[in-house]
């Protein structure tokens, strides 16, 4: 795995016991636009990738929004992914291919997301979750940041098999 975002680390006491995504997380609010998010253990903070639209088309350039939805105790905060975070850990990048866009994540290039519009002329994210093509959900990451990077243990794929509708969780660990 690459980027400090997935280097590895031993477990800690604290924050570390969220293995998996607390039910009273968040779940960012659903548009027409929503593709998937990713939550940390860290905190409840949310970074957010909708589909970016020109002419009820994907935008060719750049055909993904990614930005933080901060969640404060007073209310609820978008706010832009500095260049580092886009750099590093949760920016993206993009090829067009023959039904949309092939798409890789900063942090984990190792698992494709395919990017295109459906029949209805609607976003959908889809990759491969335990062999099964899947509308990509979220992506829970289970990191310890106490030091200069975080280090990674493991990355949950939450998903709904397109062929079933069945929801698909595929751990990968940081080995």
């Amino acid at each position: 795995m690459v980027l400090p975002a997935f280097s590895q680390g031993t477990a800690k006491s604290g924050s570390m016991s969220l293995a998996s995504r607390p039910a009273d997380y968040p779940t960012p609010p659903k548009t027409s636009n929503s593709l998937f998010y990713i939550q940390r253990n860290k905190n409840r903070h949310t970074i957010v990738y909708d589909a970016k639209m020109k002419n009820g088309q994907l935008d060719g350039s750049s055909p993904i929004d990614n930005y933080w939805m901060r969640y404060y105790s007073t209310g609820t905060v978008r706010k832009e992914l500095g260049w580092a975070e886009k750099k590093f850990a949760y920016g993206y990048n993009s090829k067009k291919d023959g039904t949309g866009f092939n798409i890789n994540l900063t942090a984990y290039d190792k698992r494709k997301i395919h990017l295109k519009l459906d029949e209805k002329g609607q976003p959908l994210a889809t990759m491969t979750i335990n062999g099964k093509t899947c509308r990509l959900n979220y992506i829970w990451v289970f990191a310890d940041d106490s030091g200069a990077w975080p280090k990674v243990f493991h990355i949950d794929l939450h998903g709904t098999e397109m062929a079933t509708g069945k929801k698909q969780t595929e751990r990968i660990n940081n080995d």
